[in-house]
Formats: C-alpha cells, structure tokens, sequence
C-alpha cells in the first residue's frame, strides 16, 4: 500500500471513529484485505471500505451489492465525473457509500452519497450539477496535491 493510500486508509478510520464516538457501536476494524482496505465490525453489521484515490472501472471487481460498502475517493471533477458517467452501475448498489474527501480542507472535509437512495430524490437532468454543488462544501484535491503533503507531513513529523 503506498503512502497516499495509507495515509486516506488512517484518515479513514479515525473519521469513522470519530463518528461512532457517541454511539460506540464499533467492535472492531481490521486493516489492509487484499482488495479491502478496511474492514469495520458493527454490533449489527459489517462494513467494508476501500480506498480508491482515483474512481477506475477496478472499483466494480471490489464491490459486491449484498454487502455495506464505502469508498473513500478524492474530492475533485474527475471522480465526480466518473461518477455521472457509471451512475445507472452505481444505483445497482443498494448499501454504497461514496465518501468525496480532502484531509487538507480548510472548511467540511467530506461529503458522502449513496447513489442508490439519491437516485430516487434527485433530478437527473442535473445530477453533475448537483453533485458539483455538494462538492464545493469541501476543497478539490489532486492525488498530485495530496501526494505531497502527505510527503510534507512525513517529513515534518521526522523532525
């Protein structure tokens, strides 16, 4: 796993951490399964996570629809546009989340989507429209950008 992948993994699961704080329904996290990046035991359900920093046609080998899934992806066009153009595969999983991040965001860090629900409320004539509007909440990132502060963080922490 490479820097840039282990560091959104570490993000990752300290963000889903903190979201579970109040409830405390984690039992456990399990890192680096081969093709899943993380795996999150609930007292009810598991999930599963992977890090995709750029959207591929490889992520639909990962995924499976009888299964909550998540993937951490960058906040940036390119994603979003991969995105709108798999939208009709997307819907196809009822219990994905697709989690638009920047780590580096000096306002929201993330914005989540399950394209199957928003499938039902949304306007399809403008889903890139909206899609572009929730992204703006949180700063676009590069895995160029990402790269290196990820490489300024390490270097700063070895100080």
């Amino acid at each position: 796993m490479n820097n840039v992948n282990s560091f959104i993994v570490d993000w990752s699961i300290r963000f889903l951490e903190n979201k579970d704080s109040i409830k405390k329904e984690i039992v456990n996290i399990e890192k680096d399964k081969g093709k899943i990046d993380c795996i999150i035991n609930y007292k009810d359900k598991v999930n599963y996570f992977i890090v995709a920093p750029i959207l591929d046609y490889e992520i639909f080998d990962r995924i499976k629809n009888e299964s909550y899934y998540g993937i951490f992806t960058l906040n940036n066009k390119a994603n979003i546009r991969f995105v709108v153009s798999n939208w009709k595969k997307l819907i196809e999983f009822k219990s994905l989340n697709i989690h638009f991040i920047n780590p580096f965001s000096s306002s929201d860090k993330l914005w989540t989507i399950n394209p199957a629900i928003h499938e039902k409320i949304c306007d399809k004539s403008s889903l890139e429209l909206g899609l572009e509007a929730m992204a703006e909440m949180v700063g676009i990132i590069g895995l160029e950008e990402l790269n290196n502060k990820v490489k300024l963080l390490k270097e700063e922490s070895a100080l």
